[in-house]
């Protein structure tokens, strides 16, 4: 039952025979624009100025790094002697004496983790101060906050602790130590 030429019509309106005309074809929506919203600034109060005073001082950055180098040496310490009391490293002596007790096995650990401990948090704790302190005193005389602060404070740092070793290794430690720090900091800001 057909009810005429109505019935070859398709969706949208076009004949199989039509090609649709621009007219048909439906323009796509507009964007949206957002509007802007804007925050009031506020200004800081005496109490913000003075803390961050307190933080910009070359002396306090020292310290808490410092003392956060010393805890991270502790638990690298730790951790190490941990390891090295597990047994099976490559500086395992065979043992002389068959049996120690408990109490003996016990004592010689925690004496080695103390003293590894302490060994790791100086030498953590004054990189820690070091690096810190040069990066400070770098950053207040260029009167910059960028990347290369980190570089010098770096090659200075690298440099102080080879002195012992001479020139050449303080050379090779402000080589090394600035370029750590350049490449650490340059993975930090992207």
């Amino acid at each position: 039952m057909s009810t005429g030429p109505s019935s070859d019509v398709l969706v949208g309106g076009s004949t199989p025979l039509e090609t649709p005309t621009e007219a048909s074809i439906p323009e796509p929506a507009k964007p949206v624009k957002k509007k802007k919203t804007y925050t009031a600034l506020t200004m800081p109060s005496r109490e913000q100025i003075n803390a961050q005073d307190v933080m910009d001082n070359c002396i306090v950055k020292t310290t808490i790094a410092a003392v956060m180098g010393g805890a991270l040496g502790v638990a690298f310490g730790v951790f190490s002697a941990s390891i090295d009391n597990a047994g099976g490293g490559l500086d395992m002596s065979v043992p002389t004496d068959t049996q120690k007790s408990t109490r003996v096995v016990m004592k010689e650990m925690l004496v080695n983790m103390g003293q590894k401990s302490m060994s790791y948090a100086k030498g953590f704790a004054l990189f820690g101060a070091l690096y810190s302190f040069n990066e400070c005193v770098i950053e207040k005389h260029r009167a910059k906050h960028d990347r290369y602060n980190a570089a010098y404070a770096g090659c200075a740092t690298g440099g102080m602790l080879a002195y012992a070793g001479g020139p050449k290794a303080m050379c090779m430690g402000c080589a090394t130590f600035g370029a750590f720090s350049a490449a650490i900091e340059y993975f930090m800001d992207t």
